[in-house]
């Protein structure tokens, strides 16, 4: 090939095919000959490395970044019996600390917290679920930037640790679902501290190491191309993580081929300040990058390899972290003398501290006063973690299991797949309310989010095995297998049910597991979609159609989460996904996906292509977050700065089709013309034609007339398109103008705009000309049409 691009790596694998599946669901290579790499090979070159230098008392960092869907998460976190990178280190680390224990006098302490970093906002998914700020990020002087507040939990075996991601996962799916932030564009933060204490007596010494287990949110969202040309570009916040990042990346390349003066940003985000370890300080850092083997994706597979290149030239200096007990607590008490002299001074800045966290005029008991508290907070949370964790017993875990085989429940979805599964309700009582928690009222099972109502719908045990569910108000937005809920409705094993906006569940009846016998196995996100899309209209069959099939059920979740805060905010605004024609170049027709905004009040419409409607939807998101969070200000945005808002543009009333057969006989041809919307319903009528001419424009005499096309072939071929007049049904149309658009030639023409009529006169002719008539162009000309 002539533009070969090289890229550095250490490891490639492939993992889309040659494998098979065992009895118990582990995939494994299907022959010998299979170039399969399963998640077991992964963890022998990359996880046992990062488990062995752990033990060794270095820092340790792994991280994945690529595109969303590519496999990130399936390799960090693994799905079903296919455990990841993450879980097998976890259990490999405690196996060796069983082995190790039994012949030394080490003692070993684990501890272990996972966060979430969605829109510059820090989440403890181990914390307080209701909690809505984000946590602060601070800076220590020596060990770097640390987040206040965080819950670090001690565990003692890796049943804990699966116990605890179980619980963060959960925290995560009810987060993304209540906030409607999408899983992928957030970063999740495992992170495991491993102590291994020797000795005794005032001698202990401690091999300490922080181990970073980082699944990077999924990196196609971080370019706003797709909105090129709006007027508000993609939130600051949205894709700033990332960004950030690989500014990092790109200036510690830069520092390791010996470029000087090269200041690094890690200021830029809260996801570059947690990393700043992991990234170039001491840590030994191994990075994943995810591809997809589509075509469809080569420049996201491009900008990944291009990603992972800068971060392979990255040289860290990494230490074992071991230090004497006394000398650690020395190095305390210099700290305290240090920060009094400072903190006497005035100047922050000699400590290492930002000038803006300046905090003058603390006396020396102030700052030990301080430090004690902070103590005792650490232990009052030491004792409430021990705490939760022994009530989080597997015997506990087992009887949920085991519950899940017995009881009816719903169970929740998520297009995540690693969040699907892991919201579990059970449906115990005669009768269930579904709602928003009010102090009032504190429904059975508790929904937040967009369309959720107070007293949203009701599901009822009719007898043992059979159960019913109706809307607990009218007008609560619940559909049960893509239909709207209008009365009582039996509910049947694997049900589909979607409350509100964006709680998707379906209905598990272990007690009576007839259902429809055309269902999967196994329900997931993309089929309640599909069946949502084809509810609505959208066939899903072509494979002709199989990119714009795949945007309309991308977009149909999310249109219904705008028109959700539209409600909220009042903004009388509704939207809609649309197909509108396009004519290919061999003038066969096609469809492109498109979203439609209409103002309630004025009627007037504005169309939004794909990638303008995804920005203006992040937008909104922060919007609502801040109408969330209280912010009165929400209502006030100026226009040019409201996600909501457009200034008046032209729209597409429809399109009308004049065909060319015509033309293949060169004969003249003039019709009135239905125009046909986006819907299929005829807004109006345009009367059209063609006429074949000659050089200057003038009609052809009836002698030019052919039997046969094929006696066309190597002449020129010159014709005027003729737009006479039109009658548009709706009197907000009465300002418009006609364009002509003749694919072959690239080539579009537009007729004089006239106002104030519902029937405008054009009398518009514009003349097309083909220089020589090939084989290519008769099935055009016999078969196609031109795009009025």
């Amino acid at each position: 090939p002539s533009d070969v691009k090289t890229f550095a790596f250490d490891y490639s694998y492939w993992s889309h095919d040659g494998f098979e599946e065992r009895p118990d669901g582990v995939l494994e290579p299907q022959s010998a000959s299979s170039n399969y790499a399963s998640q077991k090979r992964v963890f022998g070159d990359l996880g046992q490395g990062v488990l062995n230098n752990a033990f060794l008392g270095y820092n340790c960092s792994l991280f994945a970044y690529g595109q969303t869907g590519a496999g990130k998460s399936y390799s960090m976190v693994g799905y079903g019996s296919n455990r990841g990178i993450v879980p097998i280190t976890c259990d490999e680390l405690f196996k060796t600390i069983a082995e190790n224990s039994s012949n030394s006098a080490q003692r070993y302490e684990v501890t272990f917290s996972m966060l979430e970093i969605y829109n510059e906002n820090v989440r403890d998914l181990l914390g307080d679920a209701s909690a809505k700020s984000g946590l602060p990020i601070r800076q220590h002087p020596s060990q770097g930037f640390y987040v206040h507040g965080l819950k670090r939990v001690p565990v003692g075996s890796y049943r804990e640790i699966e116990q605890r991601m179980e619980q963060g996962t959960a925290s995560r799916t009810v987060a993304a679902t209540n906030m409607n932030a999408t899983s992928s564009r957030a970063h999740t933060v495992v992170t495991i501290v491993f102590d291994q204490i020797a000795g005794g007596g005032g001698k202990e010494t401690k091999k300490s190491s922080v181990m970073n287990l980082v699944d990077l949110a999924g990196s196609e969202r971080a370019d706003s191309t797709g909105a090129t040309g709006d007027r508000l570009k993609e939130g600051a916040n949205i894709n700033k993580s990332l960004s950030a990042l690989g500014n990092v990346i790109s200036a510690l390349a830069d520092l390791s081929t010996g470029k000087k003066k090269v200041m690094v940003p890690y200021r830029d985000s809260v996801l570059t300040k947690l990393l700043q370890n992991a990234l170039g300080g001491n840590s030994k850092t191994v990075m994943i990058a995810a591809l997809s083997p589509a075509d469809i994706n080569y420049d996201e597979t491009l900008s990944t390899l291009r990603y992972a290149d800068r971060a392979k030239k990255i040289k860290n200096q990494a230490v074992v972290n071991e230090n004497p007990m006394d000398k650690l607590l020395r190095e305390l008490q210099m700290e305290n003398e240090r920060l009094k002299k400072v903190l006497d001074s005035g100047d922050l800045s000699s400590a290492g501290f930002p000038q803006q966290q300046q905090q003058t005029g603390m006396s020396k008991e102030d700052v030990e006063k301080m430090r004690k508290e902070l103590e005792e907070e650490i232990r009052a949370q030491l004792m409430s973690n021990s705490e939760l964790m022994q009530q989080s017993s597997s015997d506990n875990w087992e009887a949920k299991v085991d519950k899940k085989s017995r009881i009816p429940h719903l169970l929740n979805l998520n297009e995540d797949p690693m969040l699907s599964g892991v919201v579990v309700h059970f449906l115990e009582s005669a009768e269930i309310l579904i709602g928003r928690s009010e102090e009032e009222l504190q429904p059975q099972i508790r929904l937040m989010g967009l369309s959720i109502s107070k007293r949203h719908a009701v599901i009822a045990r009719l007898t043992d095995t059979e159960f019913e569910i109706r809307p607990a108000i009218q007008g609560a937005k619940t559909l049960v297998n893509g239909l709207p809920l209008t009365g009582p409705m039996e509910l049947t094993h694997k049900d589909r049910i979607v409350f509100g906006s964006n709680h998707v569940y379906v209905f598990i009846n272990p007690k009576n597991r007839s259902c429809n016998a055309g269902l999967p196995k196994r329900i997931n996100w993309e089929f309640v979609q599909k069946e949502i899309a084809n509810v609505k209209g959208f066939a899903t069959g072509s494979a002709e159609q199989a990119v714009v099939q795949e945007q309309i059920l991308e977009l149909i979740p999310m249109v219904t989460e705008v028109n959700a805060i539209s409600d909220e905010l009042n903004k009388y605004r509704s939207f809609e996904v649309i197909l509108l024609p396009v004519t290919r170049p061999d003038g066969t027709k096609g469809s492109r996906c498109a979203v439609q905004m209409q103002d309630l009040l004025s009627d007037l419409e504005w169309r939004w292509e794909r990638g303008k409607f995804m920005n203006r939807r992040f937008l909104m998101l922060e919007l609502y977050q801040r109408f969330q969070a209280g912010d009165a200000s929400v209502h006030s945005v100026a226009k040019d700065a409201d996600p909501f808002w457009e200034p008046p543009e032209e729209v597409t009333v429809g399109t009308a089709t004049l065909f060319l057969q015509s033309l293949a006989y060169c004969l003249d041809f003039e019709d009135r013309l239905p125009i046909v919307d986006h819907r299929g319903v005829v807004e109006g009528h345009v009367t059209a034609g063609l006429t074949p001419c000659d050089s200057d424009g003038q009609p052809l005499g009836e002698d030019e007339f052919v039997e046969e096309p094929e006696d066309l072939l190597g002449r020129p071929l010159r014709f005027n398109v003729r737009i006479e007049s039109a009658e548009v049904l709706r009197q907000r149309h009465a300002r418009g103008a006609c364009r002509v658009t003749f694919a072959l030639l690239s080539r579009s023409a537009t007729t004089q705009t006239l106002a104030d009529t519902a029937a405008p006169k054009f009398a518009f002719s514009e003349k097309f000309s083909l220089a020589s008539v090939q084989p290519q162009h008769l099935k055009l000309l016999t078969q196609g049409s031109v795009t009025l």
